[in-house]
């Protein structure tokens, strides 16, 4: 072999060598990608379930705050400025702090509105779906979460003749499902992705 055709043969091992380097890397990548949108699809669901949760805690507080406000959805909705506002209020100052409370209102009569059709979009998902276990986890977040007066762990336990586990359980898949309905589309293709 004359050095002319060995200097052939080491440039073609050099290309050969930096394409499967650049394929690895290039896979490498790609799966890194792929590993790090999956974590932001699982943090991303995990952050909206923990929201449902959250909201679900203070429900009743939050309708209590909608329903008990000064300034209610239709005053809040129809008033055109804070003066409006004060002199209903007529022990409050300030325009920031006038408008902090009427903007609160509509949000958390939106949230609590929409919460209370999403709920009840469960409750007719879980009635048709012909299931015991689907028709008792529906009571069951309704009682722990949603009824004006509400029960205990152990209530709804001897209620629904379950033990602890099975109310854990049973509420989780009903928070999950609940959580999808809440934040839509985007929380079930969450949720999709995180099964894969």
């Amino acid at each position: 072999m004359n050095e002319k055709h060995i200097k052939a043969l080491i440039e073609a091992v050099k290309t050969d060598i930096a394409k499967i380097a650049a394929e690895t890397a290039t896979q490498k990548t790609l799966e890194e990608w792929e590993r790090q949108k999956r974590i932001q699809v699982k943090a991303r669901h995990d952050w909206r379930l923990r929201n449902t949760r959250l909201l679900l805690k203070n429900y009743r507080l939050l309708k209590s705050h909608c329903n008990n406000s000064v300034c209610n959805l239709q005053q809040a909705a129809g008033v055109e400025n804070a003066v409006d506002i004060l002199d209903a209020l007529n022990k409050c100052s300030g325009d920031v702090y006038i408008e902090s409370i009427k903007n609160s209102v509509i949000k958390t009569s939106v949230i609590i509105t929409h919460i209370d059709e999403m709920s009840e979009i469960y409750k007719i998902y879980c009635e048709r779906s012909c299931k015991d276990e689907d028709e008792r986890r529906y009571r069951m977040l309704s009682a722990a979460y949603l009824e004006e007066d509400k029960k205990t762990i152990d209530d709804i336990c001897k209620q629904e003749t379950i033990d602890r586990r099975t109310y854990f359980r049973d509420i989780n898949d009903a928070v999950d499902k609940l959580s999808t309905l809440i934040f839509g589309l985007d929380g079930l293709s969450d949720m999709s992705q995180t099964c894969h």
